[in-house]
């Protein structure tokens, strides 16, 4: 925070001095940021049904009806 109010900005671990554009950068930044949100959502909305249905236990389970174990007889077929 105070490098930001000196006017110096930081760059991993080295120093810089800060552009004479903060409003464009801010405006790139701010879409960049759009962006990875927006791929991230995506990727949610693609990977959603395999982790629910990979992470809830009582889905996975075998119910221990005679339907069950009759249709479990098919696997193979």
């Amino acid at each position: 925070m105070i490098a930001r109010m000196d006017g110096i900005r930081l760059f991993g671990r080295r120093l810089g001095e800060e552009s004479s554009h903060p409003a464009e950068e801010t405006v790139s930044t701010a879409s960049t940021k759009q962006t990875i949100v927006n791929k991230a959502k995506q990727r949610v909305r693609r990977l959603w049904p395999e982790i629910t249905r990979n992470n809830v236990p009582y889905l996975q389970q075998s119910s221990g009806t005679p339907i069950y174990h009759a249709l479990s007889e098919f696997k193979g077929w």
